[in-house]
């Protein structure tokens, strides 16, 4: 095995350029799924940090309607107490929330969570303690931070004793630090136990995680917590939402929507690898047919053909390791470009990197692909009949008509895969395009947001309470020195922005005369009537929203000078809910009441309709919107972000408004952010999809159109003589250059044949990621066919041309 080596190697360092141009090849291909791989197996093939993480399960209400989502209070503690599959469960909700260290003022993101929760995760804090069960049962102002929170805003201290920090203006104690690569929920620096609060089952606010008792299987633990769910739906009846229980691993919460952008990818990166193989592999056939008779002499002269076959099989392994050992460079140069496209959208993005399960990825890869690109010729090499070989003329040398239909076939194989790629490219791109170009419903150009992060008021809080109070006077006075500011023309705020997320849902009733609700009592019983209910997105905003948004009216009025904190309390609801629940009517002086988002039972009367606003992305149906004046119903404003318009210096007026806001308060916090940025990231995800797409199609058209190249260059080499005749007996170049690219162009055409049906077949599990385009749209495939035809008779036509310009008697004479 050494000698073959060393024959091997010698061998390629004289034919220096055939193996640069393959080890490059495979090194683009082994490379791009190297790097994929990485991200793949970072994310969705590692277990979670946890101890035997199969057996950590998320539990999940089923709605009426078959969605899934998070589960109320009371529902969780029934499904705790009645379950005999789990050993325990926990609940936990995560929030941002307004913060203070130091004397600064940031926002955080927190966790409150029920009793046992870290012990059903089975991690305990690197420094410090957990809560009590004392402190669980009684909601305790106590916490423990991320590791992260602790070095960047506690410097490290070792002494919790005197740490504590204000959430919400409320102050906990620090007790326990939580391990480095700790981090769930995913992005949580602080975790506190459940305040203890009376919850109606309609409150849909915590997520539920369990950890499953031995020797029972999550088909087990979904039947028996589905017929709780039956009993409780039998006992309570409209009271609770859920209807059935989802029990699915931990995992796939964890890494959310990308597994299927990143299984996509993977297959792309897969394919681009294929396209990589068929290009080396017809590269080796040609350099095989080049040698055919050095082959056969070895066999006159008692060369056994399983040795000659090793050593062609040794050849394709040393340039895959070579490809291989290359590629993971390129991974490692890729793997941070890959991260820096999609930073935030990637959960475990801190395990990410080319370690060794993604170089035994690599190596695997490697020897898999040595043996796909040298088996056909070592094979053929091994059959070669010697006196057949021996007999041919230099003339005819090179295989005959079985290798060239051998090698136009990897040629088509290549350009069947290509269009597949590019096809996919291609529906990805003229679907983004299609939603570069949605009306989000409001205007973005020229538009800087600012965040503002107030304390949180507890819904158990009588309305207009002094938190409420704080949070409308600094909104006030906030507000009116922005609109002061040079080049602002427009000032507004809501408090939940939208494209940045799902905000809240609730039910509304509809009153036929004031007064009519007096308690929640009222309120649930009126709600069970569907003919007098609706849904819809309950937000909180200022007089200047809509005009700072771009919003239009359609109705009615907006919010203005009237409607003061003691005035009726008013709405102004979307145009889209507007015809869902009034159709026909005129909704204006509709009396509604929606307390049951905010704690507060004083009615709305419906004042204006304004224009619809895709609040969840630009590929989604916007969602029905029911506004309230902040001044009149502050307490959801303690998140409050702000848009203003006009012709603005972004830096300096940012730098203004942050001052302004420190003035006002210094531990509040604020950020701010472009509103055009706000809508690019809402396509984060599908840019970084296309992106990578795009990429791997562009180098796979580049390697077939090598690949067609390659055997166009040889057919002309082999059909030299022929040419020679034909041009002696009176035939033009143009004839030449034409049957020369009618066989490229008739190769391309069945590879474009073959490509498209698999793409046809393989694009449907894009379907998720397609809006306005299908998933057989014809003027995609016309455009990656067409691309792909020409690609083949530009590859063609240059050694076309190279053979229609040879002197005749040199063509007759060549052997």
């Amino acid at each position: 095995m050494p000698n073959d080596f060393r024959i091997v190697l010698r061998s390629l360092c004289k034919s220096p350029g055939f193996a640069l141009v393959a080890i490059a090849t495979l090194a683009l291909g082994i490379g791009a799924s190297t790097a994929i791989f990485s991200v793949v197996d970072a994310v969705l093939l590692r277990p979670l940090p946890f101890p035997h993480p199969d057996r950590l399960m998320q539990v999940q209400t089923v709605f009426k309607s078959g969605f899934a989502g998070r589960t109320s209070f009371a529902d969780f503690e029934d499904l705790r107490e009645q379950n005999r599959s789990f050993s325990a469960l926990s609940a936990y909700a995560d929030w941002t929330a307004s913060s203070a260290a130091g004397g600064r003022g940031f926002r955080v993101h927190f966790a409150e969570v029920s009793p046992g929760f870290f012990s059903v995760l089975g991690v305990a804090p690197a420094a410090g303690r957990a809560f009590s069960a004392d402190e669980e049962r009684a909601g305790a102002r106590v916490a423990v931070v991320s590791y992260g929170y602790w070095r960047s805003r506690l410097g490290g201290a070792e002494s919790f004793g005197s740490l504590s920090v204000r959430v919400n203006d409320e102050p906990y104690a620090i007790v326990g630090v939580m391990p480095r690569r700790y981090d769930f929920p995913a992005g949580t620096e602080l975790w506190v136990p459940r305040e203890p609060a009376v919850e109606g089952r309609g409150a849909q606010n915590w997520s539920v995680v369990g950890r499953l008792r031995p020797g029972i299987s999550n088909a087990a633990a979904q039947q028996d917590l589905a017929a709780i769910a039956r009993r409780l739906k039998q006992q309570y009846g409209d009271d609770t939402q859920m209807t059935d229980v989802a029990v699915r691993p931990l995992l796939e919460q964890v890494v959310g929507g990308v597994r299927p952008a990143l299984v996509v990818l993977l297959g792309a990166a897969g394919v681009l690898l294929l396209v990589a193989c068929v290009n080396v592999a017809n590269l080796l056939l040609a350099r095989v047919l080049s040698r055919d008779r050095e082959t056969a002499l070895r066999l006159a002269l008692g060369a056994r053909p399983a040795r000659l076959a090793r050593i062609f099989l040794t050849e394709s392994l040393v340039l895959s390791l070579a490809g291989a050992a290359l590629g993971v460079l390129v991974a490692l140069a890729g793997v941070p470009a890959l991260l820096s496209l999609d930073p935030d959208r990637l959960p475990r993005v801190e395990n990410v990197g080319v370690d060794w399960p993604v170089l035994a990825f690599a190596l695997t890869t490697a020897v898999l692909t040595a043996v796909a690109i040298g088996l056909v010729p070592a094979v053929r090499a091994a059959r070669r009949d010697t006196r057949e070989v021996l007999a041919q003329s230099r003339r005819i040398q090179g295989g005959g008509l079985a290798s060239s239909r051998l090698r136009g076939a990897f040629v088509v194989a290549q350009i069947a895969l290509t269009v597949v790629l590019v096809a996919s490219a291609g529906l990805l791109g003229r679907s983004f395009l299609k939603l570069v170009g949605v009306d989000p419903g409001f205007r973005a150009q020229g538009a800087l947001v600012m965040d503002v992060w107030l304390p949180a008021v507890s819904l158990a809080d009588a309305p207009d309470s002094a938190g409420d109070l704080r949070i409308a006077d600094f909104l006030d006075r906030l507000l009116a020195r922005l609109r002061a500011l040079p080049g602002v023309e427009r000032v507004g705020g809501v408090d939940q922005f939208p494209l940045r997320g799902e905000g809240p849902n609730g039910t509304f009733v509809i009153l036929q005369r004031p007064g009519e609700v007096s308690s929640f009592e009222d309120f649930g019983r009126l709600v069970r009537e569907p003919q007098r209910t609706g849904s819809a997105e309950f937000l909180v905003a200022s007089r200047g929203y809509f005009g700072a948004m771009g919003i239009p009216l359609v109705r009615g009025r907006l919010f203005d000078e009237r409607d003061t904190r003691d005035a009726p309390h008013v709405a102004v609801i979307s145009a889209s809910l507007a015809e869902a629940r009034w159709p026909g009517e005129d909704p204006l002086g509709k009396l509604v009441e929606f307390g049951n988002m905010d704690g507060d039972l004083r009615p709305f009367t419906i004042v204006g309709v304004v224009g619809d606003v895709r609040e969840l992305g630009l590929g989604a149906q916007p969602r029905h919107a029911f506004y309230a004046d902040y001044r009149q119903r502050p307490r959801k404003a303690y998140e409050f972000h702000i848009a203003m318009q006009g012709d603005l210096d972004a830096a300096a007026t940012a730098a203004a408004a942050r001052r302004i806001a420190r003035e006002l308060d210094p531990e509040v916090p604020v950020d701010f952010e472009a509103l055009a940025d706000v809508v690019s990231s809402s396509l984060a995800d599908r840019r970084f999809v296309l992106l990578l797409l795009a990429v791997f199609g562009g180098a796979a058209l580049v390697l077939a159109a090598a690949g067609i190249y390659g055997v166009m260059a040889y057919q002309a080499l082999r059909r030299t003589p022929e040419i020679g005749v034909r041009l002696a007996l009176g035939a033009a170049g143009r004839d030449v250059v034409g049957m020369l690219v009618g066989q490229g162009a008739a190769l391309g055409a069945a590879g474009i044949g073959i490509g498209i049906a698999a793409a046809l077949a393989l694009t449907r599990v894009l379907g998720s990621w397609l809006y306005g385009v299908g998933a057989a749209d014809p003027a995609t495939f016309a455009a990656s066919a067409a691309m792909l035809l020409a690609a083949a008779v530009a590859a063609s036509w240059i050694p076309a041309r190279r053979a229609s310009r040879m002197d005749a008697i040199e063509a007759l004479r060549h052997e």
